[in-house]
């Protein structure tokens, strides 16, 4: 009830947490005790205090005799005297949501935003998602709704369960507009954008929210990714050079303007971003920023050179995984079009389940086309709802399939990032992203030369 009457506040956001424990973990600089007693007459008595953690103090609060919706309210105005009311003032509808009896909640109280959402949230969870948004479409239909918080937040609900990404994203951010000072509504708003594929909507979100927290990771680095995806490599640099000032974030940093700088074709750049971060750590992430550094040398024109580095990086590998190494050099000898000599040094490798995976990955990779969702709206859902930077397998189905269906300017309109190197969810497809990618540019007519 708290969280909802300070939402939108620009001086205190309200976290729930269900021990002390947990809200030391949250790193609260303030954590609310609330307890109630029974007077002789029946009446509840609620008692508040604030413990403040940087002094150790405790501020109590006026106590409070009266209904649980008098209390909160009186509790939310002493911390923001800008608060606004619970979303319904009927104690019957109050007490039905708090029993958990949320149909009983909103037939007491129709414009019951809280009781409402927690009936779609319940009636979704358990599965029953067609019950759940005719319930969410009845809620938003009622022009006397309360409040406008509640009403967003079913909004964002009802889109995530129709799985529609980018009314998602929408919602979100008027949630972000009511809460300006919320972190954790601008995050989710800035994240949603960027899924949506609305790069410079989440790069704003993502600026405001480093305004807020201006030293937090979770900020800096997606704003990073966020305008170099809208195509801003300037602001991209800038942001990326600010996280990178973070303790242990500086090979990241380089690492990640390089991954910003292969989405955009811009090769050369990427490569030597790449080898600054190979510079301050040689085994950053398992050295798969060397792994991109080869990439991006291919793609810039020498694939011998690019040869070398990877030969480089898997003779070292070796030394510690002998069959890992083998994999890596098969699976590079496929991505950059050499598949006859990947299947026959992997034919030739003692086996091992990830051999094993593989080997079946490209002996069926005439029938992935196939096997995979033929519909056009299920595979728009599945690169939809996955990350941009982890989208390569996802987006090369689509794009084959929305040009099978004869829509090219749509398939261009993907295309025109390019995919970052192993760095999918399934990593016996990865080798088979840039052969296809590479096939589906020069369909196109899209330039495959590097743009440096």
């Amino acid at each position: 009830m708290l969280g909802e009457e300070l939402a939108g506040s620009s001086r205190v956001v309200a976290l729930v947490a269900s021990t002390l424990a947990d809200a030391r973990v949250e790193d609260a600089p303030q954590i609310l005790h609330s307890y109630y007693t029974r007077q002789r007459d029946g009446a509840l008595r609620l008692n508040f205090e604030i413990e403040d953690r940087s002094s150790l103090r405790i501020e109590a609060i006026p106590s409070t005799t009266g209904t649980l919706l008098a209390a909160s309210d009186a509790l939310a105005h002493h911390l923001d005297a800008r608060a606004h009311a619970f979303s319904t003032s009927n104690t019957l509808a109050m007490e039905a949501w708090g029993r958990g009896d949320f149909e009983r909640a909103v037939e007491i109280d129709p414009d019951f935003g809280s009781a409402w959402l927690s009936r779609v949230r319940m009636l979704a969870q358990s599965g029953n998602s067609e019950e759940a948004l005719r319930a969410a479409d009845s809620a938003l239909a009622r022009k006397t709704l309360r409040t406008d918080w509640s009403r967003g937040e079913l909004r964002v609900l009802a889109a995530s369960i129709r799985k529609d990404f980018s009314a998602r994203a929408a919602a979100l951010s008027d949630l972000a507009n009511l809460a300006p000072a919320d972190p954790i509504t601008l995050a989710s708003a800035a994240e949603a954008q960027g899924l949506a594929r609305n790069f410079s909507a989440s790069a704003d979100l993502y600026r405001k929210l480093g305004v807020l927290e201006p030293s937090d990771p979770a900020a800096l680095n997606p704003l990073g990714y966020a305008e170099g995806l809208a195509g801003n490599l300037e602001a991209a640099r800038k942001a990326f050079e600010k996280y990178g000032k973070l303790p242990g974030s500086k090979a990241n940093s380089h690492d990640s303007m390089g991954e910003v700088y292969f989405m955009n074709g811009r090769f050369r750049e990427a490569e030597q971003e790449f080898f600054q971060a190979i510079a301050l750590d040689p085994n950053f992430l398992g050295g798969s920023a060397m792994v991109k550094a080869a990439y991006a040398h291919w793609l810039a024109g020498d694939l011998p050179g690019a040869d070398a580095m990877l030969q480089k990086f898997t003779a070292s590998l070796a030394k510690s995984n002998l069959s890992l190494a083998v994999w890596r050099q098969a699976t590079w000898l496929y991505a950059t079009g050499r598949s006859d000599r990947a299947l026959a040094m992997l034919s030739k490798a003692p086996p091992d389940e990830r051999i094993r995976r593989q080997l079946s990955a490209w002996q069926n990779i005439g029938r992935l086309s196939s096997s995979a969702p033929s519909s056009l709206d299920t595979l728009r859902a599945i690169y939809s709802s996955t990350p941009p930077a982890l989208d390569g397998l996802p987006r090369v189905l689509y794009a084959s399939a929305l040009l099978e269906a004869g829509k090219e300017s749509e398939a261009r309109a993907i295309l025109k990032r390019w995919p970052l190197p192993e760095n999918s969810r399934e990593p016996e497809f990865d080798s088979i992203v840039f052969p296809k990618y590479l096939e589906l540019r020069k369909t196109l007519r899209l330039a495959i030369e590097p743009a440096n």
